[in-house]
């Protein structure tokens, strides 16, 4: 698979991840009794999975470059 096919889905999931910030970021108290997503606790749950999950996939990606070095 092409490098870049690989590096846009986790830009794209650390992209979701922060816009999941501003969202709770600027909602008002009611918007967030109204919708879970919009809560602080939610939102850090999200962005650290999506942290975590780009975390792996980079490391992945660095092993498969480095062994195509050898």
């Amino acid at each position: 698979m092409n490098i870049d096919d690989r590096l846009i889905p986790i830009i794209d999931r650390l992209t979701n991840a922060v816009n999941q910030c501003y969202a709770a970021e600027n909602a008002s108290d009611q918007e967030r009794e109204e919708d879970h997503c919009k809560c602080y606790a939610y939102t850090a749950g999200y962005s650290r999975s999506a942290m975590n999950n780009a975390i792996d996939d980079l490391s992945q990606i660095v092993k498969e470059l480095r062994a195509g070095q050898d």
